[in-house]
C-alpha cells in the first residue's frame, strides 16, 4: 500500500476524526496482524524514531469502505463501545465517504476499481450484517455437537420410536464420525460434529446394538420377509439412509485393524446383509472385502467372514455364485503355497469352507471341478513326458496337493447321484500318476500324502483302490537295518513337509516317521476293508511281505510294530473266512454280498474295533503337535554342566575324576538304572562324547515311535 501524505486542505476539522477513525479500525479489524506486526518492529527497535505523526498519516491510508463497514460490524461485537461512540462521537459513525481526499483523482480510480461493489446506505448496510450474522448462528445451529447426554437420549427414543427420525439421526451420526476419523475435507458440510474417543465409540455403539432392530420395526419386518426388504412398504422412505449407511460400514472395514473390532463390525454386517440385496452396486466391494478377511484374517475373522459369504450366496445365487466359485478357489489356492503348523489350521479352514460352498450348486461346481481337475492332469502329464525340472516342479508343491485334496474331499462330499462323482476316476489316476512322478526316498513324505488321499475316497465312495501295493514297497525296497549317521534333535515330521533333504535321511527320526506312516496308512485300509467278502484274499499278499520283512528287520521297536500290525490282519483274516463259510454267498448276487457285508460291519470287526482306540491317541498326538510346536519331540540333548572348582584336598580324595566337566544325559525313555559310563582318563574324553551323543533305546517294551508319531494327511 503507498503511503501518502495528508495535504492540508480547508477540511481541517475533519482530519482528527479521520485519523479516530482509522485508529479505531485499525484496533477492531485487522487489523490485529498489522498491529502485532508493529509491535514486533517495536520491540526490535526498528520504529523507535517514528514520529507520532507518520504513524497517523501512514494510518490515513485505509479504505474508506472497509472502514465503515468494520465500524458498522462494531455495534455487534462491542456494543458498549459502540454507543459510546455514539453519544460522545457521531460524526466519527455518520461520515459520508465522499468528504475522503478527492483533491487526488489517482487515488480515486484506484479505489473504483478496488471496490466495485454497491456501497448501500447505513441502514441497509447494519440490517445486511444482522443478517449474516444470524446465519452464522443458524449454521453452528444446524452442525450440532453430539456429546454423550445427546446419545442417551438417541438411544431411549431409537427402542421406541417407530419413525425415521431417530434412524436418520443415528446414521448421520454415524458418517460425521467416519469421516472425523478420515479427516475428510468435507467437513463443514457434516450435519453433526463429533470429538473425542468416548463420543465416537458411543456413535457406532449405538448404530450396532440398536440400528438392526430399528430398521425391522419401522419396515415391520418378520422373520420370513427379512430377506425381501425392497418388497416392504416404507422401504421407499429409508433407501436413501440405508445406502448411505452401508456404504460407511464398507468403508470402516476396509480401515479397521484389530480383530476384535472387525469381529465385532463383521457380526453386525451380518444382521444388515438382508438389506444389502436390494443395493446391487454394494455387493461387489463388500465381498472384496469379505474374501480378503477370509483369505488371510485372524481365525475368528475368518469364521465371521465366511458366514456372510454364505448369507450372500445363498441369498444372491444366480449372480453372485459362479464368480465365487472361481474367486475363492484361487484365494486358497494362493494361500496354500507354504504349509507350516502355523498355517495349517486356516488353509484346512479355507478348504472346508470352499467345500462348502461349491456344493450349493453341484451342477455349477462340476464345470468349475472339470477344468481345474483338466489342469492338473494337464501339468502332470508335462512333468511324466517331458521330464524338465520346472515341470517338476510344478506337479511337486505344496499348491498341486492341496488342490487334489480340495477336490478329493469336495468329491467324497457330494451325494452318489451328483455329476462330481463322474470325475472320480480322472481324480484318482492323477492321485496314483503323482506318486510313480519321482519315486525315490526323499519323496516318500509326500507319497503319504497322496496315500491318505486314496484311502478316503475309498472309504467315503466304496469303491475299491488298491493302496497296499505302494505302501508295502517301501518296506522292500527301503534299508530299515541301515545305522543312521545322525541323531535327530527335533524329527521333523511329515505334516508339513513334501520332500526331505539328505542330512534328514540320515537321521534316526526319518525311520521312525517312515515306518510310523506305513503302519498308520496300512491299519487304517485294513480297518476300512475288514468288513469285506474279499478281505481274505486282497490282504493274502500283504501278509506274505509283512512276514518277510519281520525276517529282514532286526530293530526291536521296528519289528514289534510291524508284527503287532501282522497278528491284526491275521486276526481279521480268520474271522471273516469263518463268517464266510457258515453261509453260501452267490458272487453275482451283489445285494445278498451286500447285505452280509452291512452285518459284519454292524456287528464291528477286532481291528476296526483297535483302529478307533488308535486312532484317538493319534489325534491327541496331532493336535499337540499343531499347538505345541516347540514340543514335537520328546528326544532331549546331551547338556554339559560346569562343576564347581575343587579344592586340592577334593582332588586329592578323588583322583579318578580328573575332569572338570560332566556329561549328563536325561531322557524320559531311558530306565533310571542305565547311567552314562564316566570317562576314566582324561585323553578319551572325546570318545566317549561321540558315543553318548546316540542316545540309548530302552529295551523293555516301551514304544518311543509311538511318541512321535505325527503322520497327519488331512
Amino acid at each position: 500500500m503507498k503511503i501518502k501524505k495528508v495535504k492540508s486542505t480547508t477540511k481541517k476539522s475533519k482530519k482528527p476524526i479521520k485519523t479516530k477513525k482509522k485508529q479505531l479500525s485499525t484496533i477492531t479489524t485487522d487489523e490485529f496482524f498489522n498491529q502485532s506486526f508493529e509491535d514486533e518492529a517495536i520491540n526490535n527497535g526498528q520504529d523507535e524514531n517514528m514520529d507520532d505523526d507518520d504513524a497517523r498519516s501512514s494510518e490515513s491510508d485505509m479504505d474508506p469502505v472497509e472502514h465503515k463497514k468494520s465500524l458498522m460490524k462494531l455495534k455487534h461485537t462491542d456494543p458498549e463501545f459502540y454507543s459510546y461512540l455514539k453519544q460522545n462521537d457521531n460524526n466519527l459513525l455518520e461520515f459520508n465517504i465522499s468528504d475522503d481526499d478527492n483533491d487526488d483523482d489517482d487515488n480515486e480510480n484506484l479505489s473504483l476499481e478496488s471496490h466495485t461493489r454497491h456501497i448501500p446506505d447505513e441502514h441497509l448496510e447494519i440490517a445486511s450484517d444482522e443478517s449474516d450474522y444470524e446465519a452464522d448462528e443458524d449454521s453452528g445451529k444446524d452442525r450440532r455437537k453430539i456429546t454423550l447426554q445427546l446419545l442417551k437420549n438417541w438411544q431411549e427414543e431409537i427402542q421406541k420410536d417407530k419413525s425415521l427420525k431417530t434412524i436418520k439421526c443415528a446414521v448421520e451420526a454415524f458418517h460425521a464420525a467416519l469421516q472425523t476419523v478420515s479427516g475428510s475435507a468435507d467437513q463443514e458440510s457434516l450435519e453433526y460434529k463429533v470429538e473425542g474417543g468416548a463420543v465416537f465409540n458411543g456413535v457406532v455403539q449405538l448404530c450396532i446394538l440398536h440400528l438392526p432392530d430399528a430398521m425391522k420395526r419401522y419396515l415391520k419386518l418378520s422373520p420370513d420377509t427379512q430377506f425381501q426388504v425392497h418388497k416392504a412398504k416404507r422401504f421407499g422412505k429409508v433407501k436413501t439412509v440405508l445406502k448411505s449407511y452401508l456404504t460407511d460400514l464398507i468403508k470402516i472395514l476396509q480401515n479397521v485393524t484389530s480383530t476384535n473390532i472387525l469381529t465385532v463390525l463383521l457380526k453386525h454386517l451380518h444382521q444388515m446383509l438382508p438389506y444389502t440385496t436390494a443395493f446391487s452396486s454394494l455387493t461387489k466391494p463388500l465381498l472384496k472385502i469379505l474374501l480378503k478377511l477370509w483369505s488371510s484374517g485372524e481365525e475368528t475373522v475368518r469364521v465371521v467372514s465366511f458366514l456372510s459369504i454364505l448369507r450372500i450366496a445363498t441369498s444372491n445365487r444366480e449372480s453372485v455364485l459362479e464368480t465365487l466359485l472361481k474367486t475363492m478357489y484361487v484365494k486358497y489356492v494362493e494361500n496354500s503355497k507354504f504349509v507350516s503348523f502355523n498355517t495349517l489350521p486356516g488353509i484346512n479352514f479355507m478348504r472346508h469352507s470352499l467345500v462348502e460352498i461349491y456344493l450349493l450348486d453341484n451342477n455349477l461346481a462340476y464345470n468349475h471341478a472339470f477344468l481345474y481337475i483338466r489342469q492338473l492332469a494337464i501339468h502332470l502329464r508335462n512333468a511324466m513326458t517331458l521330464k524338465k525340472k520346472e515341470h517338476f516342479q510344478a506337479v511337486y508343491n505344496w499348491q498341486y496337493i492341496n488342490s487334489l485334496r480340495f477336490w478329493t474331499e469336495l468329491i467324497n462330499l457330494s451325494s452318489s447321484d451328483s455329476m462330481l462323482r463322474s470325475l472320480l476316476y480322472p481324480l484318482v489316476q492323477i492321485i496314483t500318476g503323482t506318486i510313480k512322478v519321482i519315486p525315490t526316498t526323499q519323496y516318500y513324505p509326500l507319497r503319504f500324502h497322496c496315500l491318505q488321499m486314496l484311502i478316503d475316497i475309498s472309504r467315503e465312495t466304496d469303491v475299491f483302490i488298491p493302496v497296499l501295493p505302494f505302501l508295502l514297497e517301501i518296506l522292500n525296497s527301503y534299508d530299515f537295518n541301515k545305522k543312521h549317521k545322525a541323531v535327530s534333535m527335533k524329527p521333523v515330521p511329515f505334516i508339513c513337509i513334501l520332500r526331505v533333504s539328505k542330512s534328514q535321511l540320515q537321521e534316526n527320526g526319518f525311520k521312525d516317521n517312515v515306518l510310523e506312516a506305513i503302519y498308520k496308512l496300512t491299519l487304517e485300509s485294513a480297518a476300512k476293508d475288514s468288513h469285506k467278502v474279499y478281505f481274505p484274499d486282497l490282504y493274502i499278499p500283504c501278509i506274505i511281505q509283512l512276514k518277510g520283512f519281520l525276517k529282514k528287520c532286526h530293530i526291536a521297536n521296528y519289528s514289534r510294530k510291524i508284527k503287532q500290525l501282522l497278528d491284526k490282519i491275521e486276526e481279521n483274516r480268520k474271522y471273516i473266512e469263518t463268517e464266510r463259510s457258515k453261509t453260501v454267498l452267490d458272487l453275482k448276487n451283489l445285494p445278498e454280498i451286500k447285505n452280509w457285508e452291512n452285518k459284519i460291519k454292524t456287528q464291528g470287526t477286532s481291528i476296526a474295533k483297535f483302529y478307533e482306540s488308535w486312532v484317538k491317541i493319534h489325534q491327541s498326538q496331532k493336535l499337540k503337535l499343531l499347538t505345541k510346536n516347540e514340543e514335537i519331540a520328546e528326544y532331549t540333548l546331551p547338556t554339559l554342566k560346569k562343576l564347581k572348582k575343587r579344592t586340592t584336598t577334593e582332588e586329592n580324595a578323588e583322583s579318578s575324576e580328573e575332569s572338570d566337566f560332566e556329561l549328563r544325559i536325561k531322557s524320559s525313555d531311558q530306565p533310571e538304572t542305565e547311567k552314562p559310563p564316566k570317562p576314566k582318563k582324561k585323553k578319551k574324553r572325546s570318545k566317549v562324547i561321540k558315543k553318548t551323543n546316540d542316545i540309548v533305546l530302552p529295551k523293555e517294551n516301551t514304544d518311543i515311535v509311538q511318541d512321535i508319531n505325527s503322520d497327519d494327511w488331512d
